[in-house]
């Protein structure tokens, strides 16, 4: 996790003191767990009302929609920035996995996600602070990270830490907020071409969808195959 990124994003709430603007702001990755933490119990509710304004997820959802026309099996699963486990009952429908990981900063939002019915269809949490993956060993059929990849959050450095656990011919897929991604001090677009470049994986989707409606913000939701580690 990174400190106060150059592109911090102006607060779409009522109040800077908003936890959803703390976490732009959060100086270390302890703060920002604690932060998390706190929220683990409202963060669903926020993100589907508060800030997408349709009662929907879409940073899940829509994710989940572009990995089902990409990616047709996958036993192993790395769920990055799992949060509550939003998406862990839709990859456990999709493709009934015999393994799948949750990694999250925050232990709060961890134990929200091994709340859920089933665990969520999860096999293992783990708590991490990106690019480092912690205990969540590879090797990946298909990694994800839904909403994860945004200012003063998981670093673009993680997409090489994916790579590396994930199978040849295994899948990552994820979304970064287009005006982050656009951005070029953020990284991502360097680092997902050097990639490109470097033969470690190939562009397979990359589709504009709604993120968060009702701030007005979209994101790119991209689909990788990788290649070699």
């Amino acid at each position: 996790t990174r400190s106060v990124p150059a592109m911090a994003p102006s607060c779409p709430l009522q109040s800077n003191s908003d936890i959803h603007c703390v976490t732009f702001a959060a100086g270390t990755p302890t703060h920002l767990a604690q932060v998390y933490d706190e929220w683990a119990a409202t963060y669903d509710d926020t993100v589907k009302h508060t800030l997408a304004g349709t009662g929907v997820h879409h940073p899940t959802t829509e994710l989940l929609s572009v990995v089902k026309q990409c990616v047709p099996t996958a036993k192993a699963i790395l769920d990055v920035g799992a949060g509550t486990g939003v998406a862990g009952p839709m990859l456990a429908a999709l493709y009934q996995p015999s393994r799948m990981v949750a990694l999250d900063l925050s232990k709060g939002m961890l134990e929200a996600a091994s709340a859920l019915p089933n665990q969520g269809g999860y096999t293992q949490f783990v708590q991490a602070c990106c690019p480092d993956l912690g205990d969540a060993q590879g090797p990946f059929d298909l990694c994800i990270c839904a909403g994860t990849f945004i200012p003063n959050h998981a670093p673009p450095e993680t997409l090489v830490s994916l790579v590396k656990a994930t199978q040849p011919g295994g899948f990552i897929c994820f979304s970064v907020r287009k005006h982050f991604f656009d951005d070029v001090e953020s990284g991502f677009s360097t680092l997902q071409q050097a990639l490109v470049d470097q033969g470690k994986w190939e562009l397979v989707a990359k589709e504009e969808r709604d993120y968060l409606p009702k701030q007005q913000i979209n994101a790119y939701y991209f689909a990788y195959r990788v290649l070699q580690h």
